[in-house]
């Protein structure tokens, strides 16, 4: 198939079909010389077909082509990369940028296009930024197809100048207004974490060092057994012997107490006021008690020593002294059993005393 373009002519090969087609076009040449002197031999004709066919088959191998518009800019403008290929029935897959990665980094690339058809062609466009000023040789790129080795592209050149500062302030850009990006709860949620977490670990740390209630000790008090009021007296009366007070010349203060423990024992054993009354009235209010009458003498005998000593400043002898204790004993432990006199005579009910009680005044 042969078509007069502008005096030329344009092949369209399609194996044996177009070679045969060729072969054709060059004997309709021989037609216009009837006369065969400037005709061609049919052996060049076959070869000049040949030649034409192989030709066209190396033109319709594929091929791919970059190109860079504009190929001159200024640091921090853009510049388009236009990557054509052609020949191809299929889509190409992706552009390996990898043999630019010593020269222009790749995070520059800041957009990219689908491939699209034209034809046989197919075309993609990049969008690139500089910021360094410098005159970049760019290695060739590949182009990976479906089947086959990688297309490689030609060497580019992309020059980059120095922004041109202007002479006045005037020229400098006005500064752009900040753009917020609008707020959203996931701005947030790593505080939240952080708070859940630390929420959790203070929760972790009291339950840990919680005190666990310990255990309460009951105290239970026993009280004493009850203490008899002759057994309280015979303990005063060993306690006032053992300090020996006429020994230190204390005579009236040991007799002074001696008459106080008689005194209450009376007063607790036989519910009578005996601090507050004299001998004599001691005498008579026992009277009326169940106290043993043959140790009313005795009673009365012992509180008028004590009371000479006290008001009377009698010195008895060193033997007296152990007498009387011996004397006060037998009064308040009679010869009959503590734990029965105890059981069977209920202690008295206090008597209401005066202020003072008790105390003896000094001579």
């Amino acid at each position: 198939m042969v078509e007069r373009v502008t005096g030329s002519m344009a092949f369209t090969p399609s194996g044996k079909a177009s070679f045969t087609t060729l072969i054709s076009s060059c004997s309709v040449v021989n037609d216009a010389f009837p006369d065969g002197v400037n005709a061609m031999p049919p052996m060049k004709i076959q070869l000049l077909a040949a030649f034409l066919f192989a030709t066209c088959s190396l033109s319709a191998q594929p091929k791919a082509i970059a190109s860079l518009q504009p190929e001159r800019i200024e640091t921090g403008d853009t510049t388009g990369l236009l990557i054509l290929v052609s020949g191809l029935n299929t889509e190409p897959k992706e552009v390996d940028f990898s043999p630019w990665n010593a020269v222009f980094p790749i995070s520059n690339i800041i957009r990219r296009s689908d491939w699209r058809r034209s034809g046989t062609q197919w075309t993609r466009r990049f969008t690139l930024i500089a910021f360094d000023s410098a005159s970049l040789e760019l290695p060739p790129l590949n182009v990976r197809v479906a089947s086959g080795k990688p297309l490689e592209t030609n060497e580019l050149t992309l020059t980059v100048f120095p922004t041109r500062a202007g002479s006045e302030i005037t020229d400098l850009a006005k500064i752009r207004a900040i753009r917020r990006e609008p707020e959203s709860w996931m701005d947030y949620w790593p505080w939240g974490l952080g708070a859940m977490a630390a929420f959790s670990l203070l929760f972790w740390w009291l339950r840990k060092n919680q005190r666990k209630p310990q255990p309460v000790l009951v105290q239970t008090t026993t009280e004493p057994p009850p203490v008899s009021p002759s057994e309280l007296a015979l303990r005063q009366l060993s306690q006032l012997q053992q300090k020996q007070l006429w020994k230190n010349g204390q005579a009236k203060e040991h007799y002074a107490e001696l008459s106080l423990i008689l005194r209450e024992y009376l007063e607790t054993r036989y519910g009578i006021a005996a601090l507050e009354s004299t001998t004599t009235e001691i005498q008579k209010l026992l009277a009326a008690t169940d106290f043993p009458p043959d140790l009313r003498p005795d009673l009365k005998d012992l509180l008028q020593k004590t009371d000479l000593v006290k008001y009377a400043q009698s010195q008895p002898a060193e033997s007296v002294h152990e007498a009387v204790l011996s004397k006060a004993r037998e009064l308040v432990a009679p010869s009959q059993v503590k734990t029965k006199e105890y059981q069977k005579v209920p202690v008295a009910k206090p008597v209401p005393r005066k202020p003072g009680f008790g105390k003896y005044e000094p001579l």
